[in-house]
């Protein structure tokens, strides 16, 4: 038995609610001697309100001493694991302690609540079944003799005065007492972020790692797509973390996403995605229609997506207050992955505070790239959000504190979508070595027409602009996150001959050669290499594309 807490107090001080919290929230096993009083009562043929179950408890103390709730307890105790935990709510009296007290199997800790007798009778009042003509405040609690409160006053490992708490004011208070909180040094989280314009290939690489982590969260909106390959086939994420489909971990959409509520419905059908595993915070705002209709303009002169994210963000800021700003915790079709009231089930930092304290692994898609930033792209062509470490770990509601590693995908080859149609002028944005598909592809060996149908973007199916490789900006990514791991992809664009390469060897040497200057500019390892990415029927042959350089793993050891 790995612990039992034991809880005292007068009526109305917290016992049951505690109880119940540490239940829920910490996984204990509730034993409560007002249901076992009330099963005995039934046995017996007896009634079961609350003054006949006192007379009941104070029979069952004169009929065993004092020791039914320790036989009960320790008879709980024996028929669940080694490593539970129980909660016993609650001991009345100092001799049902001393049992406790004199067994060395049953590890046990007594808390011990207390408050002004004014504050607690007022709870008791206030009881939503209390009836006005139910006994005194004074002749329901159970605790009547002083010697018994003297008792558990200097027994107690913990007290906690709860005159000026609720139920959750005293549950972290315990809980933190009792060391289930999790330390601030619990390092458990690995970030991946796009370290140029997006598209360099970041789902792709998620998903190939999702698979060793217990936790996948997501920030950002629809206005970013993520096309995986995996062992259901090829599929573009806009809201899930990618590689949903083909794992078991628990998946958390964080309060910075914006979402369109049809997209995601039909996003979590098509993955096959339930209640069990997906939780959306409830804090996540929803994107309307007229949302994505006021993005026209910016459609226009940027080639934004126009998924209405950006719009919905501000809304967020100018709207404050105004019921044209709806939320998650607002829409009944996500009431299942949200919950439908406070503490909600998809709270993504309570979701993250139990994978903490179970030192779980978690990990934090990014989206799109450091390029297009709103605070350190080059504005306007830039996104709605920060895309960087920062902003990903603000909008999830992770402290940089937790972060392990920070995995930074880059591309030979960035790229930007098409720019605007039909607006003379108009710019999706600064390529600083702007070339052509067709270029690159005569160069590396590829065919040029596969080139030109695959580039296309994930969310709009517009086609892009391409640009070589651009050191400084790359130098500039690597400032802004400090990855810890750089990711390559798309290693076939420095040469066709990298489809055939398994291993890091089978490079070409010119590839070799760049991944080397890539480590000493970013001065961090490149610790995995996308070689291709199948498409058509090259999908259903060999799909291995990844070279795993990594000296380190986020499986549970």
């Amino acid at each position: 038995m790995d612990q039992v807490v034991l809880i005292s107090g007068h009526l109305g001080a917290g016992k049951s609610g505690l109880a119940r919290l540490l239940e829920t929230e910490f996984e204990y096993h509730r034993f409560s001697s007002s249901d076992f009083l009330k099963q005995e009562a039934a046995r017996r043929g007896l009634s079961t309100d609350r003054r006949s179950l006192q007379v009941l408890g104070d029979l069952l103390d004169s009929e065993t001493g004092d020791a039914w709730l320790y036989q009960a307890v320790r008879q709980q105790a024996e028929a669940v694991s080694p490593a539970a935990r129980i909660v016993v709510d609650s001991v009345r009296t100092r001799k049902q302690l001393d049992y406790f007290r004199k067994d060395h199997y049953l590890p046990c800790l007594h808390v011990h609540l207390f408050g002004k007798t004014l504050a607690l009778q007022k709870r008791f009042d206030q009881r939503p079944n209390h009836d006005a003509d139910h006994e005194e405040y004074v002749k329901a609690d159970l605790i009547k003799s002083e010697q018994d409160i003297e008792g558990f006053r200097s027994d107690a490992d913990l007290r906690v005065n709860t005159t000026r708490n609720d139920g959750r004011d005293t549950l972290a208070r315990v809980a933190a007492s009792l060391g289930l909180v999790s330390a601030p040094g619990v390092r458990c989280v690995d970030v991946l972020v796009g370290g140029q314009y997006g598209s360099e290939g970041k789902g792709h690489v998620v998903a190939y790692l999702a698979k060793e982590y217990d936790v996948l969260i997501r920030v950002g909106g629809p206005n970013a797509g993520h096309t995986v390959l995996g062992p259901t086939g090829q599929y573009t994420y806009h809201y899930l973390p990618s590689g949903s489909k083909d794992t078991k971990a628990k998946l958390l959409l964080g309060p910075g996403m914006t979402i369109f509520v049809p997209g995601l419905l039909e996003e979590i059908e098509q993955c096959g995605v339930g209640p069990d595993r997906l939780y959306i915070d409830p804090q996540a705002m929803i994107i309307e229609q007229a949302d994505k209709e006021s993005e026209a303009g910016v459609k226009k002169t940027i080639a934004s997506t126009a998924s209405g994210s950006g719009a919905a963000s501000a809304r967020r800021i100018t709207d404050r207050g105004l019921a044209s700003v709806r939320l998650a915790r607002d829409i009944p079709e996500l009431r299942p992955y949200v919950g439908d009231a406070e503490p909600y089930r998809g709270s993504t930092s309570r979701q993250l505070e139990v994978a903490y304290r179970k030192r779980h692994s978690i990990f934090l898609e990014g989206t799109q790239g450091s390029g297009l930033s709103i605070f350190h792209g080059r504005y306007p062509h830039v996104t709605s959000r920060d895309t960087n470490v920062a902003g990903c770990l603000a909008e999830a509601g992770i402290s940089p504190n937790r972060v392990r590693r920070i995995l930074m995908v880059v591309r030979p080859t960035p790229i930007r979508v098409a720019n605007p149609d039909g607006n003379e002028g108009a710019s999706s944005g600064r390529l600083k070595h702007e070339t052509t598909f067709k270029e690159i592809a005569l160069e590396v060996g590829l065919d040029p027409g596969e080139l030109e149908r695959n580039e296309k973007t994930s969310t709009t199916k517009r086609n892009r602009r391409v640009g070589w490789f651009e050191w400084e900006e790359f130098r500039s990514a690597c400032t802004l996150n400090a990855p810890t791991d750089i990711v390559l992809a798309f290693a076939d664009y420095v040469s066709a001959k990298n489809r055939a390469a398994r291993r890091f060897e089978q490079l070409t040497p010119e590839t070799i050669k760049f991944v080397e200057e890539l480590e000493r500019v970013a001065q961090a390892p490149v610790s995995l290499i996308n070689t291709r990415f199948p498409r058509g029927p090259e999908a259903d042959g060999d799909i291995r594309t990844i070279i795993d350089r990594r000296n380190w793993t986020a499986r549970s050891t």
